[in-house]
């Protein structure tokens, strides 16, 4: 399956507030970054951006503003969404080919990483979080976790849990905080995410 095409079809044809990974409150993600120095000049990296709010509430916190997904119909609603701001870049990108971006301060990904079921695919994501991440910075998680969700959007998905965060960063993160998290969809579906913040140390 082209995956381009599949989130191109599901943007163009879907009311935003009808998404199946559409949040009214992204509170539990600004529960995470609260702590982080967001509000100075630093690179914050979306990963699959969607045509989330989260984006309208980091805004407002004046940072320097990625915003990727593979689908170019989702950067284009954000870019008619946010065409009176500044400071952002929008960059369709699969996350699981190689690229070089600015240096990133902060990454968060709430919609990319368990879609990746090819284990090379997931190698070279978290190859390219490595040399896109800045020493210092920090990677937040909202993904999967073990014994929820199988899939999503019409998608099989991989499911993940601290250990398999771990195994994956090595010993160049530290582990931050982490939580198990229930999200309800907009159709009172229960998805149970687990969230991990790691900060890069090598």
């Amino acid at each position: 399956m082209n995956l381009e095409t599949h989130w191109n079809n599901i943007f163009e044809k879907t009311e935003d507030k009808k998404l199946g990974c559409w949040e009214n409150d992204t509170s539990q993600t600004l529960k995470f970054l609260k702590d982080l120095d967001i509000y100075s000049n630093k690179n914050i990296f979306l990963a699959g951006a969607g045509t989330s709010i989260l984006v309208d509430e980091i805004i407002k916190m004046s940072s320097n503003l990625i915003l990727n997904d593979i689908s170019d119909v989702a950067l284009e609603k954000l870019k008619n969404r946010l065409k009176n701001f500044e400071n952002i870049e929008f960059f369709q990108q699969d996350l699981s080919k190689n690229f070089k971006t600015k240096d990133i301060d902060i990454w968060i990904d709430r919609a990319v990483l368990h879609f990746l079921l090819d284990e090379k695919d997931i190698e070279n994501y978290f190859e390219n979080l490595k040399i896109n991440l800045k020493k210092g910075g920090y990677v937040l998680f909202a993904q999967f976790r073990k014994g929820g969700a199988t899939t999503c959007a019409s998608l099989d998905i991989k499911q993940y849990d601290l250990e398999e965060f771990s195994k994956r960063l090595k010993d160049d993160f530290e582990l931050i905080k982490n939580e198990e998290y229930d999200y309800i969809n907009p159709f009172g579906n229960k998805k149970e995410y687990i969230y991990v913040l790691y900060k890069k140390i090598k």
